[in-house]
């Protein structure tokens, strides 16, 4: 027996040494070993006595010191919003918990500003009691605003009569749909409450002046206009009080959608109430209406009608519950119209309807937060969305939401829409269908100044992405391109206000995220797109499944300038990742630093650019391009730096005079490519050749140990291997 004993515990030991020795390579820290750097050689903290670096840069978001300091940590904050998109987004989750939205709006939104919510509960306030419950929810609105309903005068009691007659056809809804809405209205209430109490301190004057700015996709990233009564707005209000106002108003709207579904065949066909507040109208529309027998609401801007669709004004509206009709909304659906329209809610059950429709141009529509909460919930149908500027979830010291479930839509937006939050937080999402954005700039998901949260997400369908990319078309021209090609900030990017070469002030950018977990997907852009990031500000990028194309110009695809962090994230398909015109600074590229990732796992993917990609770090950057697993094929233009390198600058071993916080940082460009069989090409207007230099199973080093730039803390490795793992990645599997 004990023979038998010491034969076994041989077998262990040596299953456990084969298991061991088969532990796959950590392809990063063997490229990092190659120049005897280790992963926290990566990222920057900087110093009080760094001369002339932007110090102090204010409203950076509680995330982006961290990240800055441990870029490796980008991968995990890029996954936990995914999958949080994934879980919470998906119809599935919806069919058995009213609260995948308010999840939603806390994860990606509220938990990502400063903030001391854990997302318990939103405290929900139950239905008054009584024969009238939706009566006794009004009486409370208007005590809100000082006011009554009721009078005595000449010895009688009287009322608005505008108001007698909403509640006389109130009687007329089933006694459950009486109580839920009268929930939602007490609720709605006890949100306005909030927000008022949120900006107690904050100045009339400077509220107005913020209310009516409309040009800040122009006028900030070069610090071109300063206004002063954002600062003063920024430093007053109580985020606290806002946040959980906007949690408030996300919650009793998901839950009353869920809980009203099933009785929209049981409310009385033609029913249109209309119920005035201090805060904006009150409008319940049943499903089924005659045409001949409903007069339409008309508006001047509106040219032309679409014939079967009931139009309706919207503007100052506080509640608009839709049980299904094809509705053809003008005005500001789920967008706070004045400071006396603080909150403004539309629920749409069902129908196939246009917000907004044959404008020449629109009010800020659809899921719109300006200095309050503004929110779109739409279950079902084939919408139109379309806006100018101010549209489709987007925030400016508030909070904007849009959610549509289901159906194949289109989204189209001039500037700041579609995911755009500055100093505040501005989210679009959409469930299933296959569906195509359209916008100018400045929008599906930009985290803009002051430390704006802006994400644009989809749970499945084959879906179009496009931020105009042509400046003949709509002129955003970016000089990088010869101001032929737009300047998008779009796509998942952070931006904030460069104040150094204008005014001083300075202002970070946010975090702005795209996130598409199934279907094969098409992005479309110009400059500045897609998980990149500009002036203290972070940008993300996630697909998680499908066969994609990406296709941009400059600055875009896991890029960014200008002490930043930027990545995209692709996780399983068959990709390309392709750039035209100038095309460049893309593809893990980084520019002063910034820290910048293109990561791509499984599939076999193309990656095509003339110049400056693919794992290239300058101005002491940290820029990775990563593929792991398939055939790839890699096409960059020749005589241009990229492809696993640190491009060397004076100041980097010499102290500047003035200026000598370049020498103190380090600079990585790493290109990692772990399995297949890839080729690597150069090419130019003439020809295309294969590399003799980049091939399959290499190390790399540029520049090379016997060029006098190698060293100062300034690396450029590149490493084809057959096998291997990176962490980082592996733990998320």
């Amino acid at each position: 027996m004990r023979i038998v004993t010491t034969v076994l515990l041989i077998l262990m030991i040596f299953a456990s040494s084969i298991v061991k020795s088969e532990e796959p390579v950590d392809v990063l820290e063997k490229a990092l070993n190659e120049v005897r750097f280790s992963r926290a050689d990566l990222g920057y903290q900087p110093k009080g006595y760094w001369n002339r670096f932007p110090l102090d840069i204010p409203h950076r978001l509680t995330s982006f010191d961290d990240l800055f300091a441990e870029p490796l940590k980008l991968i995990d904050y890029a996954t936990v919003m995914a999958n949080t998109v994934e879980l919470y987004l998906d119809p599935s989750y919806a069919d058995s918990v009213d609260d995948g939205l308010y999840k939603l709006v806390y994860n990606l939104g509220i938990d990502k500003k400063p903030g001391g919510f854990r997302s318990y509960s939103a405290n929900l306030i139950p239905a008054p009691e009584g024969d009238n419950p939706i009566k006794q929810a009004i009486e409370q609105l208007y005590a809100l605003d000082g006011k009554q309903i009721s009078f005595h005068t000449f010895g009688a009691e009287s009322s608005l009569s505008e108001l007698d007659k909403a509640i006389e056809d109130i009687a007329l809804l089933p006694d459950s749909v009486q109580t839920i809405v009268a929930k939602l209205l007490v609720n709605l209430a006890d949100a306005i409450r909030w927000r008022n109490v949120a900006f107690r301190n904050c100045d009339r004057d400077d509220m107005e002046k913020a209310f009516a700015i409309r040009d800040l996709a122009s006028t900030q990233s070069d610090g071109m206009i300063y206004y002063p009564e954002l600062d003063d707005l920024a430093g007053t209000i109580d985020w606290p009080s806002l946040h959980y106002s906007a949690l408030k108003v996300v919650a009793t709207a998901e839950t009353a959608e869920k809980q009203l579904r099933p009785f929209s065949k049981r409310i009385p066909d033609e029913l249109s109430i209309e119920i005035p507040t201090p805060f904006g109208r009150i409008v319940l529309l049943s499903p089924v209406y005659k045409r001949d027998r409903q007069r339409p609401v008309l508006i001047p801007e509106v040219r032309a009608k679409r014939s079967g669709y009931y139009h309706m004004d919207a503007t100052n509206t506080l509640l608009i519950l839709d049980f299904g009709r094809n509705t053809i909304y003008n005005g500001t659906p789920g967008a706070t119209s004045s400071l006396f329209n603080p909150v403004s809610v539309c629920i749409d059950l069902g129908g196939d309807d246009y917000y907004g429709y044959k404008c020449e141009s629109y009010p800020p529509t659809t899921g719109v937060g300006l200095l309050g909460v503004g929110l779109v919930l739409d279950s079902e149908g084939d919408d139109h969305y379309n806006g100018s500027t101010f549209a489709q979830g987007a925030g400016l010291f508030g909070v904007g939401v849009l959610l549509d479930r289901s159906g194949d839509d289109k989204y189209k937006a001039s500037l700041s829409a579609q995911g755009c939050g500055y100093f505040g937080i501005g989210l679009c999402f959409d469930g299933t269908g296959d569906d195509k954005y359209y916008i100018h700039g400045n929008g599906q998901g930009l985290g803009g100044v002051g430390g704006g949260v802006g994400v644009c997400a989809s749970f499945s369908g084959k879906d179009k992405y496009t931020a105009e990319p042509f400046s003949e078309v709509f002129d955003r021209g970016d000089y990088h391109s010869k101001n032929t090609i737009n300047g998008n900030e779009a796509q998942g990017v952070g931006f904030g206000r460069r104040g150094d070469g204008s005014d001083g002030h300075s202002w970070a950018g946010g975090l702005g995220a795209i996130i598409d977990i199934h279907g094969n997907d098409h992005y479309y852009s110009g400059n500045w797109s897609l998980g990149t990031a500009y002036w203290f500000s972070t940008g993300i990028a996630v697909d998680r499944n499908g066969d994609d194309i990406y296709e941009s110009c400059y600055f875009t695809q896991g890029s960014g300038a200008h002490f930043c962090n930027g990545i995209l994230l692709d996780e399983s398909g068959d990709d390309r990742h392709v750039l035209f015109e100038t095309a460049g600074a893309a593809l893990g590229f980084g520019w002063d630093y910034t820290n910048a990732f293109l990561i791509n796992i499984g599939g076999d993917d193309l990656y095509s650019a003339k110049m400056i990609s693919m794992g290239l770090a300058q101005i002491r950057s940290n820029a990775f391009l990563i593929d792991i697993g398939g055939d790839d094929t890699y096409k960059l233009g020749r005589g241009t730096p990229g492809l696993g390198e640190a491009t060397y600058r004076k100041g980097f071993g010499k102290p500047g005079k003035l200026t000598p916080y370049y020498s103190y940082a380090k600079s990585f460009g790493g290109f990692i490519d772990i399995g297949g069989k890839d080729r690597y090409e150069r090419f130019d207007e003439k020809s295309t050749v294969t590399d003799s230099i980049f091939v399959n199973n290499t190390i790399w080093l540029q520049p090379l140990r016997s060029d006098s730039t190698f060293g100062h803390n300034n690396y450029g490795v590149g490493i084809d291997i057959e096998e291997g793992d990176i962490p980082e990645l592996s733990k998320w599997k």
